[in-house]
């Protein structure tokens, strides 16, 4: 429905302002994601000193320095999971606005015109799903973190996060919100 709206107007700028906006919250958890990415690098690098301090907590799980190892590195694979997922929705967004810079003008019901829609459709789905699994990963890599400290914890989380995730996806009241039209 938007990318028809949009090729009927002549003027997009509102368009154009509101798939920059997208692009700015993909580039931010990008940008963000380098830095955890980072971190999570130089506490690999670190890990000797990481498991004399973790040793020393009362919850956290017996272990070694090599299990410390594999935790980190799963943390480490679930953010550059969501980094790799959010410059391919960054790189997507921009696809969208070239599309949306080169696009014909004229009224729905227009085969043409109901394609080049179809196609402006079909790009920001793609984005904006490629961008929603980044932030999955992020919970993901946040749950996956908790195993630092004990398993139990890590699967209550884990639990918890597919919990959240569901309601968000399937029952919130934005989704309800959304499909006002009964769909």
């Amino acid at each position: 429905d938007w990318a028809r709206r949009m090729l009927e107007r002549e003027i997009r700028v509102a368009d154009s302002t509101l798939i920059g906006n997208l692009m700015t919250s993909v580039s931010f958890y990008a940008n963000t994601t380098i830095y955890i990415i980072a971190g999570l690098v130089a506490a690999l690098g670190a890990s000797d000193k990481l498991f004399n301090i973790t040793a020393e907590l009362p919850f956290a799980g017996a272990g070694n320095r090599e299990l410390l190892e594999i935790k980190l590195m799963l943390v480490l694979a679930s953010f550059v999971f969501a980094y790799f997922k959010f410059t391919w929705s960054l790189r997507q967004f921009n696809l969208l606005s070239i599309l949306v810079g080169a696009a014909p003008q004229g009224t729905a019901g227009a085969p043409e015109i109901d394609s080049y829609a179809r196609r402006l459709a079909g790009a920001n789905s793609l984005a904006g799903d490629d961008f929603n699994r980044g932030i999955r990963a992020y919970y993901f890599g946040l749950a996956a973190a908790v195993w630092l400290l004990n398993p139990l914890i890590c699967a209550l989380v884990s639990l918890a996060i597919l919990v959240v995730l569901y309601r968000r996806d399937y029952r919130s009241p934005a989704l309800a919100a959304l499909r006002q039209d009964g769909t």
